[in-house]
Order: structure tokens, then sequence, then C-alpha cells
């Protein structure tokens, strides 16, 4: 048999309809577009089914709930009822398992159902967290929830409220809050008191910088009385909530997170190097060092002191000492914050002071949707909120010696779900049994 040609190869999949590539500008990545879907609250149902009515009317034309793209589960023995539609996911699992590409998210956030290539092979089914695209008991086509386009028909006529129609958060306070926080930070410690975090004073008022501190009573062997009691008010900061400082005050964050917004690509950091008990390694050389060499070894190669020290005057005389910050930042290409999660031994000392918070944050509450949202563990800067367990309709535990206490998942969180609560306090807000 003579070999094919290029003319007679066989149209494949991609040829016919190829993936359409998830295009990020520079505006999405300063600012994400808001993303619309449904609120269910469960307390106020009912189970009257009105939703799915009115839902099946729009699609069919005739009141046939087993036609409806929303279904309403009831659970007589706890006394609830679920209401199962589709969350229009940020990274919908559907469109990655339908084989035929059927399924599409559009510019709008909406996730649609193209019926002219729909197979009802049910694999969206079976790959959606919560089955969401349900298969019509009359014609079983494969249905699923589009928000009739913008204006949902069952939040309209719901008669006891329970389903609410967003766009999400217009404005996020903490995040506008926490940028203003950092880049105030940042300009005080860089352009202000030059030269400063290492160690300044402003009138009576002394900080201290912790590793430092500790760099530099393993090098000289004495305690100064004075440094160790500035450097107080940042471990007053962590035993309040957590390595607060990372995430709102220290300059190098503030670049780390700007970089973050900008790198359009990351690459996996290796295996071997992705531990978080490196930086506590990181933390005892700089502390054998500087007892060995008599100074304060890492300061000379730290990323926040040398960000301290790069304006004005004495910037000119450390242009090799500055090529360490581009060095360092050029780890976002990795993982984002890769510096504060495995090598940065500020943070390693900030977290054993963690261990001592007073404050948590706890996700689970009745209302989060954990099969298919999982945003607070996507936008979680340290990987700490665990996405499996969300899927697996767990409420993860959070590590608070590795939470900077940026708050991004209680800014993200549209259901109310992620919660500040004393660590004495047991279980989760509202959290109900599966």
């Amino acid at each position: 048999m003579q070999p094919l040609n290029d003319t007679e190869k066989t149209l494949g999949l991609d040829d016919l309809r190829p993936r359409r590539p998830e295009k990020r500008t520079l505006r999405d990545r300063l600012w994400p577009r808001r993303r619309p879907f449904i609120l269910f609250d469960p307390d106020r149902c009912t189970g009257c089914g009105t939703c799915e009515a009115v839902c099946a009317t729009r699609t069919t034309g005739s009141v046939a709930p087993a036609s409806a793209s929303v279904r309403v589960v009831k659970d007589d023995g706890r006394g609830r009822n679920l209401a199962v539609y589709c969350q229009h996911c940020r990274k919908p699992l559907c469109v990655e398992a339908c084989p035929t590409r059927a399924i599409t998210k559009d510019a709008d956030g909406i996730v649609r159902i193209d019926k002219l290539f729909c197979t009802a092979c049910g694999l969206c089914a079976a790959a959606c967290p919560e089955a969401a695209p349900l298969r019509d008991g009359r014609t079983d086509q494969i249905r699923k929830c589009d928000l009739c386009e913008g204006d949902p028909l069952c939040v309209k006529h719901c008669p006891d409220g329970a389903l609410t129609y967003t766009k999400g958060k217009a404005f996020r306070w903490i995040k506008g809050a926490r940028w203003t926080v950092q880049l105030l930070a940042f300009l005080l410690l860089t352009m202000v008191f030059l030269g400063t975090f290492c160690y300044f004073n402003a009138g009576s008022f002394g900080l201290s910088c912790p590793t430092g501190t500790l760099q530099n009573i393993f090098a000289t062997g004495r305690i100064v009385l004075a440094s160790l009691a500035s450097v107080l008010v940042i471990f007053l900061l962590t035993v309040l909530f957590s390595r607060f400082f990372c995430g709102w005050i220290c300059p190098f964050g503030f670049v780390l997170d700007l970089v973050d917004r900008i790198i359009p690509k990351k690459f996996g950091l290796p295996g071997f190097l992705k531990t978080r008990m490196a930086k506590y390694g990181i933390l005892g050389g700089a502390a054998a060092g500087s007892a060995a060499f008599g100074f304060q070894v890492f300061c000379t190669v730290c990323p926040i002191g040398t960000l301290c020290r790069s304006y004005g005057q004495q910037a000119l005389f450390r242009g090799a000492e500055m090529a360490i910050v581009p060095l360092v930042a050029s780890l976002e290409l990795t993982e984002r914050r890769s510096w504060c999660r495995y090598f940065c031994p500020v943070g390693a000392l900030l977290a054993l002071f963690a261990k001592l918070h007073l404050l948590k944050i706890v996700i689970g509450a009745k209302k989060c949707k954990k099969f298919s949202c999982i945003q607070c563990a996507e936008v979680c800067p340290m990987g700490i909120i665990s996405a499996d367990q969300l899927r697996e309709g767990l409420s993860p535990r959070i590590p608070m010696t590795e939470c900077i206490g940026c708050m991004r998942c209680l800014d993200r969180c549209p259901y109310g779900a992620a919660k500040i609560r004393f660590r004495w306090q047991k279980g989760v807000p509202g959290e109900v049994e599966l």
C-alpha cells in the first residue's frame, strides 16, 4: 500500500474544531474580569421545583422538569434540598472531557453546549464534579444551564429567593487595601527610610529585621535588648495573624506580586527544590555562617535588604548586589511566591512564631460549592489550599505557619465560605456533613 501524501491525509478533530487558546490580556492579569454565576442558599430552598418548571419551559416549550437544565435533589433523611446546575467554572472539566469539543467557554464566562456537535455521550457529566450537564429524561439529549444568556429565569421565579444571580464582585476591598498598604510600605522602606528594614529608627521607635537580629546574635555573641525589643513588633503581628508581614508589608513580596501579574507563563520547579523545609535549612545556615565568619552572611544576598538599599546614592555602589533582586524574582516563572514558599529565611523564622497564631482561616461554610468553585485554591499565592480536597467535598485544613495573611481567599470567595476565626474555635462555620 502506498503511503498517503500530504493531500490525502485524513483530517482530524484538531483540523475541524481546533481548541481556542485561552487569551489573557494585561488588563485581565492586573484586574481579572468578573465571572457570572448563580448562588444557591439551601436554607431557603423548599424543593418546590419552580426552577425546574420555568427552565424546562424555556428550553422545550413545555412544563417538563425532566428536560430542565437545573435539578432539585431532595434528601428527606437530612431535611435538605440541593440544586444541581452548571457553575460555569473558571476551568471547566467538561470542556476538556468533551471528545467532539461541543462545549466551549466564551468570553462572557458562560459555558455553552453546541448541539450541532454534541453526541450525548455523557462524558461531560462524568467529568463534572457536580454532574451538572444533565441528561434529558425524554429526549436523551445532554442539557446544561447557559444562564439564560445573562438573565436566568429560575432566579427571577424562585418564590423563596433560594437562587441569586451575580456577576461577581466589582471591587474587592481587601485587594484594594492590600495593594495600597503594600505600595506605601514599599515606598517607605525603600525611598523614605533609606537603607532600612534591616534596621532603622523613627524618633523613639526602632525596627529590626528578625533574621538579621538572629544573625547578629550568632555573629557577635551578644544580645542587644533595644534591637530585640524592636523585633517583637513583627513577632506580635505574626502571633496575631500568622505571616502577615509577608503578605502586606514586605517590599520584596510586593515586587513578587507585581511580577506575578506580568509574567504570562510558568515553568515547573524541580521536584527536589519543592520542599517547604528548605527555608528552615537556609535559616539555620545563615545563623551558623554568621557564627563562623563573624558577620551577617545572609544579609549580603538578602533580596529584602538589597531592595531596601536600592534607592539613593548608596545604590550606585551596589550594582553587583542589586543583581540578586531580578535573579530571585525570576523564580516567579516556576510558581507563585516560590521564594516565600521554599527559600526565604525571614519567612521561616516568622513561621516558627506563627505556630502561636491567635487567628486562623477556615473554608467550608454550608454555601461553599467545594466541588466546582475552588477559587480560593486558585488564588492562594502560597498554594496551601488543597483543590483536591475541595473537589472531594472536604474542608481543607490551612497550615497557618505557611499562610501570609493576604486574605485573597476571603476576598475572592463568592459564597462567603472563607472565614477568619479564633484558633480555639473548632469546626467550620455552617459546615454540613456530606
